[in-house]
């Protein structure tokens, strides 16, 4: 069976190094190895000022609705097509959700739908770059009108946008395009939220003030538990060296996809993207749950990835505005294989086997 994703390659030989290292100082914990892989990652990302590294990018999800005001009274508008993780953050934030349509054509949030949801005790929009295609930020900035965007790129690790969110949540969960087994990371808009975010990442205490007692320290802002630490720290190191040439490789499957699959009847692809990270490959089709089990007769693994969340049961009562876009998505939205683990054999069974739908009679819409 050819896998929809499999965690990225990395340097075996220089992640045990540095795991080893790190036991030999006797310190696993967030150390030396955190503050270095946040520093090639401001380097990589092109960041204006440090990232913080997290133990997941729920955890920089939480912290950034935090950020942005998310408290009991106060409301957060979510696109429903998304990981449970970015909106399940939300609730426990005490703030409720309000569901904004998304892009039939995309799978990404709807401002216009925003603009009609937003209301005096919004606090923040949480925007999902589906597929690791960027949303339409400045759209989204000129709808809000100052409330705080935060961007979840759980899927777009690489993506670049003219445009991005306040605040950035990006997944380095074992299958990501970059990967510490499991982290995230969090970029804040500016040094005063991004201090702040650090010490709230662990308790509220400064960690940079000496290894003894910091207990004794005055907290004028109880924080978390969300830090990182040195051996998966290591991981991410490692994980980084050939991350240029993997995201090119998820954008020259897409590009790939997009060509040999362009005249195959029923099947309709996405619109190209050369600054799209391409975490997977997004089809629409008459019947996702078909196509999933015609794809795997043929030893291909394709699917949905995510659910849409405003049906879940421990979302309800959440308000919500007209959802055409999220019905005519959801009911055909079906992802391909896109990762650098694939060989040229694995893109061209793939590709055959679209073809091959294409041509029965399930795949007519």
């Amino acid at each position: 069976m050819i896998p929809m994703f499999r965690p990225p390659a990395l340097d075996k030989k220089m992640a045990l190094e540095l795991i080893e290292d790190a036991l030999d100082r006797g310190y696993i914990g967030e150390g030396p190895l955190c503050a270095r892989l946040e520093d090639k990652l401001e380097q990589f990302l092109q960041l204006p000022r440090r990232p913080l590294y997290m133990n997941s990018c729920t955890s920089a999800l939480r912290l950034a609705y935090h950020l942005a005001g998310a408290r009991p009274g106060a409301e957060v508008i979510c696109t429903p097509m998304t990981c449970l993780a970015t909106a399940t953050a939300i609730l426990e934030t005490g703030a409720s959700i309000a569901w904004a349509d998304v892009d039939p054509e995309t799978g990404n949030i709807s401002p216009e739908s925003v603009a009609r949801m937003v209301q005096p005790r919004t606090v923040a929009v949480a925007a999902v770059d589906w597929s690791g295609r960027i949303c339409d930020f400045k759209r989204l900035r000129e709808v809000t009108a100052g409330i705080s965007l935060v961007e979840d790129a759980a899927h777009a690790f690489g993506a670049t946008g003219s445009e991005r969110g306040d605040f950035i949540c990006w997944s380095a969960q074992a299958i990501k395009h970059w990967t510490t087994a499991d982290g995230g990371l969090l970029a804040c808009p500016g040094t005063a939220l991004t201090e702040r975010a650090r010490l709230l990442r662990w308790f509220g205490l400064d960690r940079t003030r000496g290894a003894s007692m910091r207990c004794l320290q005055n907290v004028p802002e109880a924080g978390f538990k969300m830090q990182g630490n040195d051996i998966l720290a290591a991981i991410g190191l490692a994980s980084l060296v050939g991350v240029v040439w993997r995201l090119a490789r998820h954008r020259a499957i897409a590009k790939l996809y997009a060509a040999d699959l362009a005249d195959v009847t029923y099947v309709r692809l996405p619109a190209a993207d050369p600054n799209a990270s391409w975490w997977f490959y997004g089809l629409r089709v008459s019947s996702p749950m078909r196509f999933v089990r015609f794809m795997a007769d043929l030893g291909v693994e394709v699917g949905q990835v995510h659910a849409r969340l405003d049906r879940q049961a421990c979302f309800d009562g959440a308000r919500s505005d007209r959802l055409p876009g999220m019905e005519e998505f959801s009911a055909h939205q079906v992802n391909l294989p896109c990762g650098s683990h694939l060989s040229d054999e694995d893109i061209h069974a793939i590709v055959d086997g679209v073809r091959a739908w294409g041509m029965t009679a399930d795949a007519r819409w």
